[in-house]
């Protein structure tokens, strides 16, 4: 499998599969490129992951065959051994809500490539589980993994907490569909079309609410399971790639070295400098490509001081910013500021 592409993990497409019912392997087309093919017999290991693009082209094609616009969203189902994947069972194990949500943003990359998951609380104690909000989130091939995305999430916390767990809002990025009634009547919760963010949202009460008590052998032999199924991903895709997003999400402090980034990933720092030579670049060079970024988005954006932005991501003062800035964009941090500033007046001369 090509990583560059994306993926989606089978755990995500199985119960899409399920809802379809078997008509839709009766009737389906003749497959000229294969893709359904090639993706049924992955979809019979739920912790593989398949091409993106080829999970869009059966998702559409179980549309097409169901003629449900809607098949992406759905209910919580009764745990199914046959569809659950090793983060499920990690998740499932856990004791408390809040454990278990540590681990879903930690390793839920496993479920797709786009997925970073972030959960963060409110001043009004209202947890959101908060989903990456891309570009093109209108487009239907986003909008349904979303939906899949949101569906599998909201099953995993209910059975994990039980049906009477209360979700107070799920907010989309899209506006309101043809079968907005289907997120309400399968979700269980009301939901903000349009909004600034992709969250499912519930009162904090809920985060350390006793469970159960998993036998701690047990819990500690999923975490390994899970663990190394992160690592073999890290290990396929681009590491540079995952180290900007982790460093850019504040998931690995920009002041980090070798030695954390590499714990973070599960993997040694001999064997982070290696796959990181591959990819022809080093820890540092991307530290530094995402330091640039951010203070180019707070130079844009705020009127902090360039020292205040300095300290801000990590470096020692304004001294370093200025010769990051001229080595990288031939430009101070001041000059880069005046050039942004000017763009939008030359635009309406």
């Amino acid at each position: 499998m090509n990583m560059e592409q994306g993926y989606v993990s089978t755990a995500l497409i199985r119960p899409l599969l399920e809802a379809a019912g078997p008509a839709f392997f009766d009737q389906l087309p003749d497959d000229e490129n294969g893709v359904v093919q090639r993706v049924l017999k992955q979809l019979k290991d739920p912790d593989s992951r398949i091409n993106a693009a080829d999970a869009d082209e059966l998702i559409s094609q179980l549309i097409r065959q169901t003629g449900n616009e809607a098949l992406c969203v759905q209910s919580s189902a009764k745990f199914s051994v046959h569809s659950s994947c090793q983060l499920q069972h990690l998740f499932l194990c856990c004791n408390t809500l809040r454990e278990a949500l540590y681990y879903l943003e930690k390793f839920s990359s496993l479920l797709s490539d786009q997925l970073e998951v972030q959960v963060t609380r409110t001043r009004e104690n209202i947890i959101k589980v908060k989903l990456p909000v891309e570009d093109n989130f209108i487009v239907a091939g986003q909008r349904r993994r979303t939906e899949m995305v949101i569906s599998t999430l909201l099953n995993w916390l209910r059975q994990l907490v039980g049906q009477e767990l209360e979700i107070s809002s799920v907010a989309l990025p899209y506006p309101a569909t043809q079968y907005s009634g289907e997120y309400h009547q399968h979700w269980k919760a009301g939901v903000e079309f349009n909004s600034g963010e992709c969250s499912i949202q519930f009162q904090a009460r809920w985060l350390d609410e006793g469970l159960h008590n998993t036998n701690p052998h047990i819990l500690n032999m999923m975490k390994r399971e899970v663990e190394e199924q992160y690592r073999k991903l890290a290990r396929a895709g681009s590491l540079a790639e995952r180290i900007r997003k982790a460093l850019s999400q504040n998931k690995i402090r920009l002041n980090a070295n070798q030695q954390e980034v590499a714990d973070y990933f599960h993997i040694s720092a001999r064997t982070l400098n290696r796959h990181l030579h591959r990819e022809d670049t080093s820890l540092k060079q991307i530290i530094t490509a995402v330091r640039l970024e951010m203070a180019k988005q707070m130079l844009e954006t705020t009127d902090d001081s360039i020292e205040q932005i300095a300290l801000a991501i990590g470096l020692s003062g304004r001294r370093t910013l200025d010769r990051i800035f001229i080595k990288e964009v031939s430009l101070s941090p001041a000059q880069y500021r005046q050039s942004h500033k000017e763009v939008p007046l030359a635009a309406n001369n």
